[in-house]
């Protein structure tokens, strides 16, 4: 509050030295000796408006904020700045009164208010209602930002509340398939194998609790993840199962929503690798290239085209779409190529979380 008393203080001394200088002006281009007193007292009623203005915004905002309606509400504003004027001219007029008391026929104080409402009901009007108008303008302004802040919050919580349910829906198509390389383990008793599995399986789960509580990572920490999870089936598929990461070295500390590349590496191992007799390769390739990150996941499994084409985009590509869709809206670009066994994915490249 006392911000705005300091600016409209400022405010209304600049129009009443404004006014001042005109009245100067008038009578310097007529070449007549300017009444400095008169001139000051004439237009001393300007600064009347400055004790009234932060009382006046006080009534505005309550008003505002109660307004049922326009209409009514713009009566009220009217009504209010004619209360204000009578409070001003009355002030001029005891100004008026007083400055006259040395004069041999000093006007009544009625007298005086009467002709002041005659020549200064129109300029304080003006200046009434154009402080009234800024008054409610600001007071609109700031609603709207308010109004723009809590939608951006919903927004934010909507997006986080999405992005929830969508890892929530990759996790126990994980789960499952990790769970289903142990029960194969189990059948084949190769026991040892199966309690290695599951202690890794533990640790990956802990690792993945503990990105379930960040928005961001970074390319190597994702990278870090993705071995860990395909440690998994290596025991399980043995020397026959390889895979082989292009990282360039200025991607490893860009940042990447966590898991992202988990569904698409899964697919990879079902679609191309299992079919294919659980052997082949996968290929990681991250570079930069114009401010944008390009990583393609492509596998060396399946080797029948005809197969391959006849491959859809399941449910781990389907909600890595949307979750990038929520990221980073329409400026990333994600293609799933059966033919090649090729998934290429395009975003920003963000060093720090925007």
């Amino acid at each position: 509050m006392w911000r705005f008393t300091i600016i409209s203080a400022v405010v209304w001394f600049v129009v009443f030295a404004l006014t001042v200088s005109e009245s100067l002006f008038y009578y310097q281009l007529h070449n007549e000796p300017a009444p400095y007193e008169r001139i000051v007292i004439n237009d001393l009623f300007i600064l009347f408006w400055i004790p009234l203005s932060p009382v006046l915004f006080n009534f505005i905002r309550k008003l505002y904020v109660r307004k049922k309606n326009w209409f009514l509400y713009t009566l009220q504003m009217f009504g209010l700045c004619l209360l204000a004027i009578g409070i001003i001219l009355s002030l001029e007029s005891v100004i008026h009164y007083l400055s006259d008391s040395n004069v041999e026929e000093q006007r009544s104080y009625a007298n005086i208010f009467i002709q002041l409402i005659t020549f200064r009901l129109h300029s304080n009007l003006v200046l009434g209602l154009g402080f009234v108008a800024s008054c409610v303008a600001y007071l609109s302004y700031s609603e709207s930002q308010i109004l723009s802040r809590k939608q951006a919050d919903l927004n934010q919580s909507l997006m986080v509340a999405q992005l929830g349910v969508l890892k929530a829906q990759i996790k126990p198509h994980f789960l499952f398939n990790s769970l289903h390389a142990i029960s194969g383990l189990v059948l084949k008793k190769e026991n040892d194998l199966a309690i290695t599995v599951i202690a890794k399986l533990s640790d990956l789960l802990r690792e993945s609790m503990n990105l379930d509580n960040k928005k961001w990572i970074t390319i190597n920490e994702e990278i870090s993840f993705i071995k860990r999870y395909l440690e998994i089936y290596m025991i399980r598929f043995g020397e026959d199962l390889k895979c082989e990461c292009e990282i360039a070295d200025e991607t490893k500390n860009i940042l990447i929503p966590p898991a992202l590349l988990q569904p698409i590496v899964e697919n990879a191992l079902i679609h191309g690798i299992v079919p294919n007799g659980n052997q082949g390769t996968i290929t990681i390739h991250i570079s930069k290239e114009q401010e944008k990150v390009q990583i393609t996941v492509q596998d060396t499994g399946l080797s029948n085209v005809e197969s391959k084409s006849s491959l859809k985009e399941g449910l781990g590509l389907s909600n890595t779409r949307k979750r990038l869709s929520s990221l980073f809206e329409e400026n990333f670009h994600l293609n799933f190529d059966s033919k090649s066994s090729k998934t290429s994915i395009t975003f920003p490249a963000l060093t720090t979380e925007e």
